[in-house]
């Protein structure tokens, strides 16, 4: 049976249940102060696609599962659109460790081997599809239906997607990312995302990459040396980027 609810109600249906599933697994750290287990940290990641699938299902039936998990499907667009989600933030990083260890830039450095880079980002393209399943895939055109503006459709989910990742700071070894500088990354990531999603029909293969590419930098570089002056850096590098990218394309048709 198919629930008949607008697109508000969907997308509030998605958001709590996301939280739900995703905090719900962080309990006995909430509980207990224990590091999270491999399992709790799998279903927190795995949650915001779980609530896509879920609430596609509940209202559009298998046909709605489809369309979301249909967006993988999308590829043929500009090669820039590819050179961008691929390099962007890995340049964005490489450059800020440059301009802040220039004088010891080889102790940022992990060692590790170019496959071990290439199979860490195979194995991120799936880990990180937990998250985009739900926030690109299902939630975006709904939310930019619902709210108009792309640009402040994407400053919304990215301060829900931000305090999503609350759970993660319950642990102090998580991140030398001071949290208020990571939610201002996630929120300026996520106009990039928008600008992606939008000028590559809606694909969600480019959203993966994108996520991706981001997470690839621990892989090459101990950013957990990164001063907070780094980190700032990084975020506003980010806004500049994504303010650039959102008004150069800005009279693209929005995917909703």
């Amino acid at each position: 049976m198919r629930l008949k609810t607008s697109k508000t109600q969907q997308l509030i249906f998605f958001f709590v249940l996301a939280f739900v599933i995703g905090w719900l697994a962080f309990i006995p750290v909430f509980l207990y102060h224990a590091s999270p287990k491999p399992s709790a940290l799998f279903i927190f990641l795995f949650s915001p696609a779980l609530a896509g699938l879920i609430t596609a299902a509940l209202t559009n039936g298998i046909t709605g599962v489809k369309e979301v998990l249909g967006r993988y499907l999308i590829w043929k667009f500009q090669i820039r659109w590819y050179l961008l989600v691929l390099l962007l933030l890995p340049v964005i990083f490489l450059f800020v460790a440059l301009i802040s260890f220039r004088t010891n830039l080889e102790s940022l450095r992990t060692g590790s081997p170019w496959y071990f880079l290439i199979a860490s980002f195979c194995y991120l393209m799936f880990i990180n599809s937990g998250e985009e399943i739900g926030w690109r895939g299902f939630a975006l055109s709904r939310l930019q239906s619902v709210i108009k503006n792309p640009l402040v459709a994407s400053i919304v989910l990215g301060l829900i997607w931000g305090i999503w990742h609350l759970p993660i700071y319950l642990n102090p070894e998580q991140s030398s990312f001071p949290l208020i500088l990571f939610l201002l990354f996630i929120v300026g990531i996520s106009i990039i995302y928008s600008v992606l999603f939008n000028n590559t029909h809606g694909s969600l293969l480019m959203a993966v990459v994108l996520h991706a590419s981001t997470d690839i930098a621990p892989r090459f570089m101990q950013i957990a040396k990164f001063t907070p002056t780094s980190w700032l850096i990084i975020v506003v590098l980010t806004w500049i980027s994504a303010m650039i990218l959102y008004y150069a394309t800005r009279n693209i048709t929005i995917v909703t």
